[in-house]
């Protein structure tokens, strides 16, 4: 994978973390602390599993196939069990307001759609400009 196509993959990142300071500013003023807790707590998990999913895919496809798919895969599952649990232990000990934690979860995205939009926009103005 080549610096190029590598580069939506960081802007996301980066968005989604702007995003997040963003709307925990945001929670914090407008709503509680408590809001802006939840709001971190959901971004946290979301930034943070996608940049260890963007590194594993990421080796994944610089390496041999078939020797890195299971590892892949068992990190994936495990990833993806504690996010579960993590979320079902946030909310059903009540220590994060649901909506906040979904707002929270929503910034990975919200980052694909406001980078996918701008390299549709991008495209565009390109063909227009030929």
């Amino acid at each position: 994978m080549n610096k190029d196509e590598r580069l939506p993959l960081k802007k996301i990142a980066l968005y989604s973390w702007i995003l997040l300071a963003v709307m925990l500013l945001g929670s914090w003023m407008i709503f509680s602390l408590e809001a802006a807790g939840s709001v971190l707590a959901g971004g946290l998990l979301a930034n943070i599993s996608f940049i260890l999913l963007r590194r594993d895919l990421t080796r994944l496809l610089q390496g041999e196939l078939e020797a890195v798919k299971v590892r892949f895969f068992i990190k994936y599952y495990a990833r993806l069990t504690v996010i579960a649990v993590s979320l079902f232990l946030l909310i059903s000990y009540q220590v994060v307001q649901v909506v906040g934690l979904l707002t929270g979860l929503s910034t990975i995205f919200l980052s694909i759609a406001a980078v996918a939009i701008s390299s549709v926009r991008n495209e565009l103005n390109i063909k227009e400009a030929s």
